[in-house]
């Protein structure tokens, strides 16, 4: 017959296999692969496109400054 450590051993591992069992009543489970990549997507491409736009114009617009701060006549 079981001891008592053997029984609440017993009861202890069927509980969390019911309990595992009632957690993926979800559908199937997503691929790791797949949960990672969702984070590497944070912008869409029209977002990433108008984030790029404005990098290149503001970038350029800091030349054009530092153009005409070098093209000026110096003080003495």
């Amino acid at each position: 017959m079981l001891d008592s450590r053997s029984a609440y051993w017993l009861l202890g591992a069927v509980s969390v296999i019911l309990l595992s069992g009632c957690a993926t009543n979800q559908g199937p489970l997503q691929r790791f692969g797949d949960a990672i990549r969702s984070y590497d997507d944070t912008l869409t491409k029209s977002e990433r496109e108008e984030a790029i736009s404005e990098l290149k114009d503001e970038k350029d617009r800091q030349q054009a400054q530092v153009d005409e701060v070098k093209s000026a006549p110096k003080a003495n």
